[in-house]
């Protein structure tokens, strides 16, 4: 009797059950492994996963990540993820098996598998490593002789973030010519699209005025937006609020709520936009790229407290939208990180500062800073993704061809 991919994972992997592993044959061929070992990397490997799908048609991705990693995967056709744990070997013999091979691998591991790398290189599969620390292998290889030497040269090409990564490699036993310093892989989501037509639509109802966005606004903290938009309303008395509540089913009761103190029109019931308008409910999904570029600035929701901020604020910034959000940065820490290091949001403490942090993000000047700093932020870990992405792609052409 053949098992299936999924039984025989889960056997390999003493029984831990898997999401759906049976989903990996179905997988169309070309396909690329991107695998991490780490939930550092999650989000960095979910973006490049993003990457390969809207840029190449016809290759699709298998993307294994840690169980731990706290990171939400959108469905996209062509993609299939696996929860796998430190060393994916068990995965690797199981598509061996099935003679289900990917074009390439590209591993985000802070210790590389052995075992994975060699049953992938012996079937001229193209292995590619995206490093942090330097190379790590497991305790009972590395002390072999000329083990890293040996192992490293099965490897079809490195990249690093910097140059004391590439000489932590180069002392190992790497080729110099088998390594890229490209930096760090961007962790920014593909930028979301947008209906032109309906953009144009919409601003041109709205008469062109100036319009902040809070996106992804959970019940709890709807309050402080009635009374950040007072605040706001005040310095700016034409401006619209565009409302995006993060469950859409509350759209109806929302809009009665702000009905009691604004002008409101919900876009669900297709509510006309008259130049009166103050507040927008948009209770509808899969269009934040629009909101994006409609509006100057952003609250990013959740962030005040609870579980924290539910969307990236990669997402706003990677579309010229100036970002503002509370202490509490969820499962986004590392995008939040990176964007506040080069000031490039505003930060705020509680609800009661929303209105002020609103108004200071919707100056000119303030906005184009802000927008300024996020893309340099963003373009920096384009260079590095750009980068693994030709790579991968040229591998995977490389073999089907």
């Amino acid at each position: 009797m053949v098992l299936s991919l999924g039984r025989q994972v889960s056997r390999l992997l003493g029984g831990h059950r898997l999401a759906d592993p049976d989903a990996v044959m179905r997988l169309p061929r070309p396909f690329v492994w991107l695998h991490g070992d780490h939930a550092e990397q999650a989000h960095a490997l979910v973006s490049l996963s993003d990457a390969v799908l809207h840029k190449e048609a016809g290759i699709s991705v298998l993307l294994s990540l840690p169980p731990e990693a706290a990171v939400i995967v959108p469905d996209m056709p062509g993609r299939v993820v696996l929860p796998v744990g430190d060393d994916a070997a068990a995965l690797a013999l199981a598509l061996v098996a099935r003679k289900h091979l990917p074009a390439a691998v590209l591993l985000a591991a802070r210790r590389l598998p052995v075992a994975m790398i060699r049953q992938m290189v012996r079937r001229k599969v193209a292995v590619f490593v995206l490093d942090a620390q330097g190379p790590g292998f497991a305790a009972g290889w590395r002390h072999l002789p000329g083990f890293s030497r040996a192992m490293l040269s099965q490897l079809s090409h490195v990249f690093v973030q910097h140059e004391a990564e590439r000489a932590l490699w180069l002392e190992q036993g790497l080729a110099a010519q088998k390594m890229t310093v490209c930096g760090r892989l961007s962790p920014t989501p593909a930028a979301l699209g947008c209906n032109e037509a309906e953009r144009e639509a919409l601003s041109e109802a709205f008469r062109h005025r100036t319009m902040w966005l809070a996106v992804g606004i959970p019940e709890r903290e709807e309050d402080a937006i009635i009374a950040a938009h007072r605040e706001a309303l005040r310095e700016s008395h034409r401006l619209v609020l565009i409302l995006h509540p993060a469950d859409p089913g509350r759209g109806a009761a929302l809009g009665a709520k702000m009905a009691a103190h604004f002008v409101t029109a919900l876009r669900s019931r297709d509510d006309l936009v008259t130049p009166e308008t103050q507040v927008y409910i948009v209770d509808t999904e899969g269009e934040r790229g629009l909101w994006y570029r409609l509006a100057v600035c952003c609250y990013l929701g959740g962030s005040l407290g609870g579980e924290g901020a539910q969307i990236s604020p990669m997402e706003p910034a990677g579309l010229g939208c100036a970002v503002v959000h509370g202490r509490h940065f969820g499962r986004h820490s590392e995008a939040f990180d990176l964007l506040r290091s080069a000031r490039a949001t505003r930060m705020v403490q509680s609800g009661e500062g929303l209105g002020g942090a609103i108004c200071a993000a919707l100056r000119p000047e303030q906005a184009a800073d802000q927008a300024h700093r996020g893309w340099q932020v963003i373009s920096t870990g384009y260079e590095a993704t750009e980068a693994v992405l030709t790579a991968l792609i040229a591998a995977a052409r490389t073999r089907e061809g």
